[in-house]
């Protein structure tokens, strides 16, 4: 995977329609239509990126800090994704690794939300290392978490695969943390280690964001063959027997929105199913 591939994802993900795109694939960040949502959400600190035409200068002068009026409809059109690059994601029967599957599935999502003038941010993790990035508006931006993703993978195909990583809950704990009320949570993932609390913690997500998992599965796990067999990543070998995912089922329980993300599927056909 490079940093070039995702960039050129741009293009592919403008191949379909971008309104209809928007609207039914994961995030939902289409938005309301000029005219609409003007209404004050809240308050928050500028960053970086931000219009200065929004800041308060009432909250600004009480805080000593500029403080940005934030729109129903600019956090209706903020996505933040989160990319989930630890040891297990890296491993792929045919087609793609899982982790490339769940980068560019991450990239095309970005490059709509951009596409539909909202704002994109970045939460990625490896084992040893997170990278994030706040909501930011335009493509440059974009550009820039595409190569911190890029990074990313290149550093988790030379990692050790035996490296303690964080649990699944607390990824999305954290990536929770970092975002405006309201806005969309979008996580690429295998569901490796979900961690004993990943239900409790979803259930809170749901309460504040709009949570969409990108569900990467490897023709292996959408259709399992039958005995034992080696994973090999690097110099390390491991036995495993693949059997049916109850993922889906357990996402669905939890009403989390999930789409399916083949690791042996083009990206572009995932994009305009």
């Amino acid at each position: 995977m490079s940093l070039e591939r995702l960039v050129a994802l741009a293009g592919r993900a403008g191949a379909a329609d971008r309104a209809a795109a928007a609207a039914s694939r994961a995030g939902a960040v289409a938005g309301r239509r000029r005219g609409e949502g003007t209404d004050i959400f809240d308050l928050r600190p500028f960053q970086d990126g931000d219009d200065p035409r929004h800041l308060d200068p009432a909250a600004t002068a009480r805080s000593g800090r500029p403080q940005l009026r934030t729109f129903h409809e600019e956090v209706e059109k903020t996505a933040l994704l989160v990319a989930d690059l630890r040891a297990p994601m890296f491993w792929g029967s045919r087609g793609r690794l899982r982790s490339v599957a769940a980068a560019e599935a991450l990239a095309l999502e970005g490059w709509s939300v951009v596409a539909a003038g909202g704002r994109v941010g970045l939460h990625a993790v490896r084992d040893g290392e997170t990278s994030v990035a706040a909501p930011r508006p335009r493509e440059a931006a974009l550009l820039g978490l595409l190569a911190t993703l890029a990074r990313l993978h290149a550093a988790g195909l030379e990692a050790d695969p035996a490296a303690p990583g964080p649990e699944l809950s607390e990824i999305l704990d954290r990536a929770a943390a970092s975002v405006t009320t309201g806005a969309a949570l979008i996580l690429a993932t295998g569901f490796d280690r979900p961690g004993a609390d990943f239900d409790a913690v979803a259930r809170a997500v749901l309460r504040k964001c709009r949570l969409t998992v990108l569900l990467v599965q490897d023709p292996l796990e959408t259709a399992p063959p039958a005995g034992v067999f080696t994973i090999r990543r690097g110099r390390a070998a491991q036995p495993v027997r693949f059997s049916g995912s109850e993922v889906p089922a357990r996402l669905d329980a939890l009403g989390i929105a999930t789409r399916l993300v083949r690791s042996d599927e083009d990206p572009l056909a995932q994009a305009c199913a």
